[in-house]
């Protein structure tokens, strides 16, 4: 058993346990934990209190990568958001960055959706739900402990 954490966190199902948490990443030799600075665990621990599902991850109550987490998406020359879209582009010692209303993507919506979607550039293309940089995100706009 986890020595860390006591039975009967707030928040968190009696039955959870490290195995189905996101910040947990397996290993050669042991888990670790992505929240607890990597810190070795197993995956039979009951869960911490930052205990976060994949399924309890929804993008479009979220919108953590786009918002305050991150500061810039660079693209790169030959994506096609830079033809498609250079009006959601600024310059920054001569490379491309989506533009940012205050501290949010300008491509996203109030209602946590892409404007541009289907046209995203690679950068969020490859940015993977439940993916290690997503639960840092959340982490830093408050929505995971």
């Amino acid at each position: 058993m986890n020595p860390l954490w006591p039975a009967g966190r707030p928040g968190v199902a009696p039955e959870a346990t490290c195995r189905d948490c996101v910040w947990r990443k397996p290993g050669r030799h042991h888990d670790r934990c992505l929240r607890h600075r990597g810190e070795a665990v197993r995956f039979d621990w009951p869960a911490c209190p930052a205990h976060t599902t994949d399924a309890a991850l929804d993008c479009l109550a979220c919108g953590a990568c786009c918002r305050e987490a991150y500061h810039a998406v660079e693209v790169g020359p030959r994506d096609p958001f830079v033809r498609l879209h250079p009006e959601r582009l600024v310059q920054v010692d001569g490379r491309h960055n989506v533009r940012r209303d205050g501290p949010r993507c300008s491509c996203l919506g109030t209602d946590y959706r892409c404007a541009v979607y289907d046209d995203r550039p690679k950068t969020c293309r490859d940015f993977e739900r439940s993916g290690a940089n997503c639960v840092e995100a959340r982490r830093r706009v408050g929505l995971t402990s």
